[in-house]
């Protein structure tokens, strides 16, 4: 597994030298989610000082005291929610981390009786149509993101296999126990929940759904009711690539870990979750108060344990018990310091956040991708590549760097987006009525758009569309001019990072202008000799200085 190879540059120079404490501690502190009392905060209140501090990596929002049912914690109606998002992301340095469980049904956070919209169960959206479905989690998707929520811990994609169970089948919980139709409806919330920039978490790994006992009041032992198949929506899920994130639960299965708990064990998330099922993602912890952990670990072994066995977010609700940040970030740092938690465990957590907030930044920006354009597609992989297809999907190989020649963002949007090409691109009209694309846009202050899946095939490289992500950059006036932005040279960079960790088979990054040198390579396609032009975008410089950004990835050139 080449983990470091997917460090982000702000950490590259880690790797040379050590950090200081206090840098060191915010490092600590971006791995952490932690729960506070307040419905408001301001400059004195102690989540922003720990904000501030520890460029504290997110925080998690609750309805009512765990305790006291009664008594209002964080979420009060939509109007004070979106206030209280705002101002905490207005302290934060860094981007934040914003949290709910909002699954539906009984464990929902934005209930109707504050003003929010009412959520069904996920035992409930199993029974209905797929398209009933959709239209639920968008609305849903929605409503977190005009309340500021960036991370949603769901979807649960528990197998309901044993109806005595009172966390998953008893709260209705579960899509129910055939592993394709979890994760069947899971996808359908990851993928509203996408859309609208609201990461989704899924929970609770290896499986939770045999239970009989609830790890937030002791020690739960799943030998001898858990099942493999329990295991199906994580592959299914995670070789779709919709997989960001994974909860831990705390529940004990000698079949994979004799001695700790799944939070706890570095055989559960390393070796089966990390090395066995390919998941390049986040690892985020249940709550770590759960008594389960609690109950049975000190924060100090609880907090060595789980990083080292892998697990890259801590969460501390403070609903179950108190920790404060300052208590949580020490206790980590003095481990760190006497070696007992190796620093690289440090960089490679902080490393896969940041290409989670890369991510969560990305503005969905959909092109027209009908039925047109598809029988387009086909038509285009048949005619130069020699392929009968029913499936326009790709397996990215290669990043190709673009300008779009056009100064303005939205006018480069509108040549992409139709599904026909363009009446002026006569130069390549022959060759397809397919319209130009590319999987992502960067205008010139660095925001990046996705534009379509970055699985599925775009015309915009002669040869090589059928294994390659195109990223579009908007500039290079008159198709001569370099004049990409310092700004496009930090997102392209951060994009790369992303798609590197998201498709570890990525082995090429290309100019556009390289792309002839290719045509020896068993990645080239194009079956017609006499079908090339010439390129200039996006200018060498600017592929210099990308380079160096993301060489620490080891990339192939064109001619490599």
């Amino acid at each position: 597994m080449r983990i470091f190879l997917l460090l982000l540059s702000l950490f590259l120079t880690l790797h040379a030298t050590v950090p200081t404490d206090a840098q060191l501690k915010k490092m600590i502190g971006r791995m952490l989610i932690v729960g506070f009392d307040e419905t408001y905060v301001e400059p004195t209140s102690q989540i922003v000082s720990d904000i501030q501090k520890y460029d504290l990596g997110g925080v998690i929002l609750f309805d009512r005291f765990y305790t006291d049912k009664q008594r209002v914690k964080n979420i009060l109606s939509p109007y004070q929610l979106k206030k209280l998002t705002r101002h905490l992301q207005y302290f934060a340095h860094k981007p934040l981390f914003i949290a709910v469980d909002q699954e539906g049904g009984k464990v929902s956070r934005l209930k109707a009786k504050y003003g929010f919209l009412e959520i069904p169960s996920a035992a409930a959206v199993s029974c209905m149509p797929l398209q009933k479905a959709q239209q639920i989690y968008n609305a849903q998707a929605q409503m977190l993101q005009n309340s500021g929520i960036n991370v949603n811990f769901a979807p649960v994609v528990d197998l309901s296999t044993n109806p005595k169970n009172k966390v998953i089948a008893g709260l209705e919980r579960s899509y129910g126990s055939d592993p394709k139709e979890v994760a069947k409806y899971a996808q359908t919330m990851i993928d509203a929940q996408t859309r609208h920039n609201v990461l989704s978490v899924l929970k609770h790994f290896p499986g939770h759904g045999s239970s009989l006992g609830d790890s937030h009041k002791g020690f739960v032992d799943i030998t001898n009711t858990w099942d493999k198949k329990e295991l199906e929506p994580y592959k299914i899920l995670i070789n779709a690539h919709k997989a960001d994130a994974i909860m831990t639960a705390h529940v004990f299965n000698a079949n994979l870990d004799d001695t700790y708990p799944a939070t706890l064990s570095y055989k559960i998330n390393t070796e089966l979750l990390r090395k066995q099922l390919h998941f390049q993602g986040v690892i985020i912890s249940d709550d770590m108060q759960m008594k389960a952990i609690s109950a049975n670990y000190s924060l100090k072994d609880a907090v060595t344990l789980a990083i080292n066995a892998g697990v890259n977010i801590l969460l501390f609700g403070n609903q179950l018990a108190y920790n404060s940040t300052k208590e949580i970030v020490e206790t980590i740092f003095k481990q760190v310091k006497s070696k007992k938690i190796p620093l690289s465990k440090i960089i490679e957590s902080n490393a896969r956040i940041e290409t989670l907030h890369v991510k969560s930044a990305i503005i969905q920006k959909p092109i027209i991708f009908g039925k047109k354009r598809k029988e387009l597609t086909r038509a285009y992989i048949q005619k130069h590549y020699g392929l009968h297809v029913k499936n326009i999907q790709i397996q990215p190989k290669i990043i190709v760097l673009h300008w779009t020649a056009v100064m303005d963002v939205n006018n480069s949007f509108a040549r992409l987006k139709p599904q026909k090409l363009l009446s002026d691109r006569k130069e390549i009209a022959k060759a397809s009525a397919l319209n130009v694309s590319a999987h992502f846009l960067v205008d010139r202050e660095g925001t990046v758009y996705q534009l379509m899946p970055d699985n599925v095939m775009a015309r915009h490289v002669i040869g090589l569309n059928y294994s390659s992500i195109g990223i579009e950059n908007v500039g290079g006036e008159a198709n001569k001019k370099e004049d990409l932005t310092p700004a496009q040279v930090r997102a392209n960079i951060s994009l790369i990072k992303y798609l590197k960790q998201k498709y570890p088979d990525i082995r090429y990054l290309i100019g556009h202008y390289e792309y002839t040198k290719m045509q020896n390579n068993p990645l080239w396609l194009e079956r017609d000799a006499g079908y090339r032009t010439q390129k200039a975008d996006p200018g060498e410089l600017f592929m210099q200085e990308v380079r160096a950004g993301v060489q620490d990835l080891h990339l192939r050139g064109a001619d490599e």
